[in-house]
């Protein structure tokens, strides 16, 4: 199994004076630290990744607020093709109803032309949630769900022969070739997220592999996949791995872990449920997010359970424990890759160092000897479950 890395580049103790300056109350124009500060953090992240045998650097896309600040994640990856010598690299994921499909199948294949050979990039697409962002970037969000269709299938005519005619209601493309012309096919490295039914829906028929990032909880996304593997064999494609995203923080005691993975998990559950809004009522009226917004109501009661639930599900503690739990989940999910954040919430640089050269060390090498069946149909119970009271810490 592949090991990879992701870089967030969260200014999570900025959540406050950020909200009451969208509030409109008086409050300084800047972040108490730069958002520059810590994006030269996160790529010394990307340097270890690649001196200590990472398979791949990951990093994703958002806009305007402090969840995380990378607004074009191809660009960002672009910059670390140049301070790295050995990693893949991937997005998780471009938005591709903010972005002409044309334009992210060009900035993929550039990439590509840089890396040559030896690397590759691994473009994994989304739909996207935040309502800020959608109003931001002048798109009404109503149409999120057509979009996507449409630029999953232009961006896959595209990374498959560097040619494409498409006739949609958002994208009109006629007798287009890419330049420089690709070297190669570069369907197999397009992958999805699906984080609803919907979105599910899309990428099972046009066998699109799916990519999972856990925002919610780790048992939604696995509900996902499983429908994701029912609707895929529906249309008649084969079984597939998935590729994961989960959060860590490892130690040499139990006791250090605890302390580390509670604060910085929970911070980090705090910026998702601050950036996407998940206490509001906006989701259930957006054609195609009405899942979110049942999610949305369910938050307003009580929304700890989601705050703990990195906590309690995702991998951390020990070495052995850290395994242990990685293990369960990439059993679980299927997956060939999973794609590790080292570093969220208010979390120091040192700490993040310190957590991630150990689990280089000590973890990653089993993780790597890990050989997980692929998601298939079938798996819908018993070895499959992932709630975090099977692996009571």
């Amino acid at each position: 199994m592949r090991v990879g890395a992701t870089i967030f580049n969260q200014n999570y103790n900025d959540w406050d004076r950020y909200e009451a300056e969208e509030q409109g109350r008086p409050v300084p124009n800047r972040a108490a630290r730069s958002d520059r500060e810590i994006f030269h953090e996160e790529l010394d992240i990307a340097r270890m990744a690649d001196d200590l045998g990472f398979a791949a650097v990951w990093t994703i896309e958002h806009h305007f607020t402090p969840y995380t600040m990378v607004t074009n994640p191809l660009q960002y990856l672009t910059y670390i093709a140049g301070i790295t010598k050995r990693v893949d690299l991937g997005t998780m994921v471009v938005v591709l109803p903010w972005h002409n499909p044309v334009r992210v199948a060009e900035d993929v294949n550039m990439l590509d032309a840089f890396l040559g050979s030896g690397r590759n990039v691994i473009c994994g697409v989304g739909r996207g949630l935040g309502r800020r962002e959608y109003a931001g970037l002048s798109i009404d969000q109503n149409e999120a769900r057509g979009r996507f269709d449409e630029s999953l299938q232009v961006l896959k005519q595209l990374l498959s022969t560097g040619q494409c005619n498409f006739d949609g209601e958002f994208y009109q493309v006629h007798g287009l070739h890419l330049r420089p012309q690709p070297e190669r096919d570069l369907s197999s490295n397009l992958w999805c997220a699906g984080g609803t039914e919907q979105t599910v829906q899309i990428i099972a028929k046009h066998g699109v592999r799916p990519l999972t990032i856990p925002t919610t909880s780790l048992d939604i996304a696995l509900a996902n996949m499983r429908r994701y593997a029912q609707l895929s064999r529906d249309a008649g494609h084969g079984p597939t791995h998935t590729k994961l995203a989960l959060w860590t923080y490892v130690a040499e005691s139990h006791g250090k872990a605890d302390v580390g993975a509670h604060r910085y998990m929970v911070e980090y559950a705090d910026s998702a449920l601050r950036h996407y809004e998940l206490l509001g009522t906006h989701l259930k009226n957006i054609k195609g997010y009405e899942a979110y917004g049942a999610q949305q109501d369910a938050m307003r009661k009580d929304s700890s359970p989601f705050k703990e639930g990195f906590y309690r599900s995702h991998p951390w503690g020990t070495p052995d424990e850290t395994i242990a739990r990685a293990t369960q989940l990439a059993n679980a999910f299927g997956t060939d890759e999973i794609m590790f954040i080292f570093k969220y919430g208010s979390m120091p640089m040192a700490e993040a160092e310190k957590s991630m050269r150990l689990f280089a060390k000590e973890v990653m090498p089993a993780l790597k000897e890990l050989k997980p069946e692929p998601l298939v149909a079938e798996h819908r119970s018993g070895g499959r479950e992932v709630s975090s009271t099977a692996a009571a810490r």
